[in-house]
């Protein structure tokens, strides 16, 4: 005959092992790393769907970000100023963008700069001028396919001390093999480097 206390036990047990796999998923589900990410698109929205992708990797990583279409430069610098003067949580800023979208992250920091709002990183995938970074960039990574002219280098603003890497992924050791223009910014390798350099920008507010 089972006794009284071993019943109790054996609920006891079954209600602690039942418990397990909540408990455990809500352990393994990322927790949203602060500050405010955004992902600029390129010219009408066709060419830049990588990013989308990339929002949604970054979402499943824990990390929050706003996939956009190119914004007004001067409103959208005033609302990112807005969020980072109230809240710390608002804090670093991540300008990340593809072809007409990464000239706007320029843009947009150059419009924040009077303000003396810093940009974290600037990520750029293929823009089509040269910038320039300006002063209140503390890190900026250029991707691009073309030449001089074209898909290029970008060049520093005159007192710009942050740090500064143009990745030519054509040639040489970081070239990657059937890489262009149209599908930069879908590229799953660099997709991965861009998560991790968000991460890191973001552990270092």
């Amino acid at each position: 005959m089972i006794s009284r206390r071993s019943l109790l036990a054996a609920a006891s047990a079954l209600l602690i092992t039942s418990a397990l796999p909540a408990e455990a998923a809500l352990k393994s589900k990322p927790k949203l790393k602060t500050g405010q990410v955004y992902l600029i698109r390129g010219f009408a929205n066709i060419f830049s769907t990588g990013l989308d992708t990339l929002g949604k990797q970054l979402a499943a990583d824990g990390v929050k970000a706003e996939v956009l279409s190119l914004p007004n430069t001067d409103a959208f610098a005033r609302r990112i100023a807005e969020k980072y003067r109230a809240s710390k949580d608002a804090r670093p800023i991540v300008l990340v963008g593809h072809s007409l979208g990464a000239d706007m992250t320029f843009a947009v920091a150059r419009a924040l700069e009077p303000m003396k709002i810093p940009v974290a990183l600037i990520i750029s995938f293929d823009p089509t001028g040269k910038g320039p970074v300006p002063r209140n960039v503390k890190k900026a990574l250029n991707y691009y396919t073309g030449g001089e002219t074209l898909w290029s280098p970008v060049t520093p603003m005159p007192g710009f001390k942050g740090d500064l890497a143009n990745i030519n992924l054509r040639q040489g050791d970081t070239a990657i093999k059937g890489i262009g223009h149209f599908n930069i910014d879908k590229n799953p390798g660099l997709h991965d480097r861009t998560i991790r350099d968000i991460k890191a920008a973001l552990r270092a507010r």
